[in-house]
């Protein structure tokens, strides 16, 4: 498990989400960076295919279980570089702070919109930090330690586009697999 220091020398930024695609899955990246947004570290799951049994028997619950317990688990697990703050798009991703000893938080302008940003939903549980011309939403219990950590990420230059970055990834990924498969066959 990645463990966290906010007295950290180097702090680093875990950009955590995950992609469905109809055809290969649901399949999950983390971007590790540095405070001036240069990767660190990359590590991408292979893509996850629930059973018709899994969606029957997690229902409505099944995307939550998928992106936080299964995949979001995986990639904090596989991480060698220790986080200082973990960032999401994803609000079922919160629940990975239990995976992790890195405050997690989601990043309110790059949220899914079907999902919307965590003040719209009312949540009493969660306050907004400004940081790099974004709105992290962070557990109450921990605004101080990011607020504290927001301040070392000066030269951070964009908090929203690393998302990007991992989906592109991804879907080289998913390409690189489609190409080995055809070779293959």
């Amino acid at each position: 498990m990645a463990e966290s220091s906010p007295e950290h020398k180097n702090p680093t930024l875990g950009y955590l989400t995950v992609v469905n695609d109809e055809y290969t899955g649901w399949t999950g990246g983390m971007l590790v960076l540095d405070r001036g947004g240069r990767p660190i570290e990359f590590q991408c799951t292979l893509p996850v295919r629930p059973t018709k049994a899994h969606e029957i028997l997690f229902g409505p619950t099944l995307r939550a279980h998928l992106i936080s317990e299964v995949i979001g688990k995986l990639l904090l697990q596989k991480c060698r570089t220790p986080l200082s703050l973990v960032c999401t798009d994803l609000a079922e991703a919160l629940s990975v702070e239990s995976y992790t000893h890195a405050p997690v938080v989601l990043v309110g302008e790059a949220a899914e919109s079907e999902e919307g940003p965590i003040a719209d939903n009312g949540s009493d549980e969660f306050e907004s930090v400004e940081f790099a011309g974004a709105t992290f939403f962070a557990a109450i219990e921990t605004v101080d330690q990011v607020t504290s950590l927001a301040s070392k990420f000066g030269d951070l230059p964009d908090a929203i586009e690393p998302f990007e970055r991992i989906r592109d990834a991804i879907k080289e990924a998913h390409s690189q697999l489609a190409r080995q498969q055809s070779g293959a066959a």
